[in-house]
């Protein structure tokens, strides 16, 4: 009976605190400083290219179609850069790798035989959780990317040998 006695007066002690506790309103809002910049692109003209609008009232959430894109990051850091290999086959295809640097966050991105996709993360550990996602066409190229997002490139039925080029920019 003496430990029921106690463990009722501890569970209500327990609610009392529970029931002071500091209490955050939901419209505060959490700035997040490494995301809190801008992703900006810019096309050959200097025009700025906007991302692809969706509409979270009709749920057209942009997610992957294919099931294999990149899992393994590629770092640019101090200028260094990639080419891609040649794309080949039909329907969708995903570049090899998703790209940042600890060094810089500007890049330029250059494409042969056609354009692409980009899709941009926040983290490289869940590639399909898509933030923002670019129309690259290939008219534009070469792209100026400036972002803290790790990105990575998409296209539809690729042209034969169509490729691209990514350089980290000091």
């Amino acid at each position: 009976m003496k430990k029921l006695l106690i463990v009722s007066g501890f569970t209500f002690l327990s609610f009392f605190s529970f029931a002071n506790a500091n209490i955050v309103n939901a419209e505060e809002q959490f700035i997040d400083s490494i995301h809190a910049e801008e992703t900006v692109i810019y096309d050959n003209s200097g025009e700025k290219v906007e991302p692809i609008r969706v509409s979270e009232e009709n749920n057209d959430l942009i997610t992957p179609l294919g099931a294999h894109y990149p899992t393994s990051t590629k770092w640019l850091n101090n200028g260094a850069s990639y080419q891609s290999n040649e794309f080949s086959a039909s329907g969708r295809r995903y570049g090899g790798y998703l790209f940042n640097s600890s060094t810089t966050r500007k890049f330029r991105v250059t494409f042969r035989k056609g354009g692409f996709g980009a899709n941009l993360t926040s983290t490289a550990a869940y590639p399909g959780n898509i933030e923002e996602s670019f129309n690259l066409p290939l008219s534009g190229s070469p792209y100026t990317l400036t972002t803290t997002r790790f990105f990575y490139f998409l296209v539809d039925n690729p042209n034969q040998g169509q490729t691209y080029h990514v350089r980290a920019l000091n």
